[in-house]
């Protein structure tokens, strides 16, 4: 099978759990959503276009190995924001904060991963209508700033997109060449090639060994627009890193 691996690391990075009120907390890894977010994004699909991000959706089996999961950081977080008025939209954020009479401060408890660095696999379903090829020159030359989990958290490596062929998706993880960039920062954060590392894939995805076990996630993308998402079923398991 042939796979599309590409590399994921900002020096701080987010990936959101359900977000409800103020506390808008972190998972340890990448959820579905948050990859073929990025993935769209180097496509330059804008959130209105639904067709686009359904391709996606029902087109790629996901994957993601946590080489390094980081350092958890919280941030309590405040943020000025203006109301319009009946029939007003804001512009700018000049414009937005110009309406000093309804201008109110927002408060929330934000939670980070510090050196977190993962690596990512996609690879077609069956009757997919996705071209990996298409997605690799995209994440090559993406047509939108990409970052990971939030705007305030641009990537601080390449992903430096890679085909490979393998059996499984961990075989094509293995098989990934290093860069010298990711080769010097693993050295920095005290990579150790011969732990456990994690590795997460959709539920229904082939070749998940036995004994792995299923956690849920809220991170299958119904709608972008609506910002609505369904839950969708993830085997995890450790393996020796590679």
């Amino acid at each position: 099978m042939h796979f599309l691996t590409f590399t994921l690391y900002a020096p701080m990075c987010s990936c959101g759990e359900v977000a409800v009120g103020e506390r808008r907390m972190s998972w340890a890894r990448p959820g579905r959503s948050a990859v073929l977010g990025l993935v769209a994004a180097a496509k330059g699909i804008l959130r209105s276009d639904s067709a686009g991000h359904d391709d996606l959706e029902s087109g790629l089996y996901y994957a993601v190995c946590t080489d390094a999961p980081g350092r958890s950081l919280v941030d309590y977080h405040t943020t000025q924001s203006g109301r319009p008025a009946r029939g007003q939209v804001f512009r700018t954020r000049r414009e937005e904060l110009g309406a000093s009479s309804k201008v109110q401060t927002v408060l929330s408890v934000r939670e980070w991963r510090a050196d977190a660095l993962y690596r990512a696999a996609l690879w077609l379903r069956p009757h997919s209508s996705v071209d990996l090829r298409d997605l690799l020159d995209a994440l090559r030359s993406p047509a939108f700033v990409l970052y990971l989990g939030r705007k305030s958290a641009p990537l601080g490596l390449p992903l430096d997109p890679q085909i490979v062929v393998a059996d499984d998706v961990f075989g094509a993880l293995a098989t990934r060449k290093t860069n010298p960039e990711e080769s010097a920062l693993l050295d920095r954060i005290g990579w150790d090639p011969g732990k456990l590392v994690q590795l997460a894939c959709d539920g229904d995805a082939p070749g998940v060994p036995d004994g792995s076990r299923q956690e849920r996630r809220r991170d299958s993308v119904v709608s972008r627009e609506r910002w609505q998402f369904a839950d969708r079923v993830e085997r995890v398991w450790e393996v020796e890193g590679t």
